[in-house]
């Protein structure tokens, strides 16, 4: 039996200081580096789909079998590269729409603006979105040319200092540290309460 196919639409905003044009290709270097690691890591779990980045935020659409996109998320829910991850819409589908490249990074900003004027946005937030907004700019993507071969990325990427990568011995520790200071709080309060 074949495993179910979606299409997967997720918003988030970059930890990053955007439009930190460190590459000679004019785009944001942070940028360069996840759609290089991306397409990578996409490749490996059979998933498509089309990335776009604009005012500190990202739209992501991604296809393929749902345990692998459940996957994927999981790990995404823990990239301190971005925050606020929200799913705008995730749907079944019959056949994938992004066959042809394992993440698509178009520079779509003149259809943007032009969609942002129909519907009245100042600037790209996606948190705004309805479904029907969010169908309409994944099908924007799907037509759109892809900006970057993955060679130009790779070579691109190769010229940029690495990403920061999620230890999770660090996050088990500030956890640790998180529960601490709660416990200490509420021994406070409840010490404060009986005096």
């Amino acid at each position: 039996m074949q495993s179910e196919l979606i299409r997967f639409v997720y918003v988030s905003r970059a930890t990053f200081k955007p439009f930190d044009a460190g590459s000679e290709s004019g785009l944001d270097a942070n940028v360069v580096k996840i759609l290089n690691q991306s397409r990578k890591n996409n490749q490996k779990r059979n998933l498509v789909g089309a990335l776009y980045y604009g005012s500190g935020c990202f739209f992501q659409c991604l296809e393929g079998a749902k345990a692998d996109i459940d996957a994927l998320y999981a790990t995404l829910l823990q990239d301190p590269r971005h925050k606020d991850l929200k799913i705008l819409s995730s749907k079944p589908i019959e056949k994938i729409g992004f066959s042809s490249w394992e993440m698509k990074y178009a520079t779509i900003d003149q259809e943007v603006r032009t969609f942002l004027r129909k519907y009245n946005l100042t600037k790209f937030d996606p948190y705004q979105f309805t479904p029907e907004m969010t169908d309409e700019l994944v099908s924007t993507l799907q037509l759109a040319e892809d900006e970057i071969s993955t060679a130009a990325l790779a070579k691109i990427s190769a010229n940029l200092p690495p990403l920061p990568t999620t230890n999770s011995a660090n996050s088990s520790q500030f956890s640790k540290v998180l529960l601490l200071a709660a416990l200490i709080l509420m021994i406070v309060a409840v010490v404060a309460y009986f005096n």
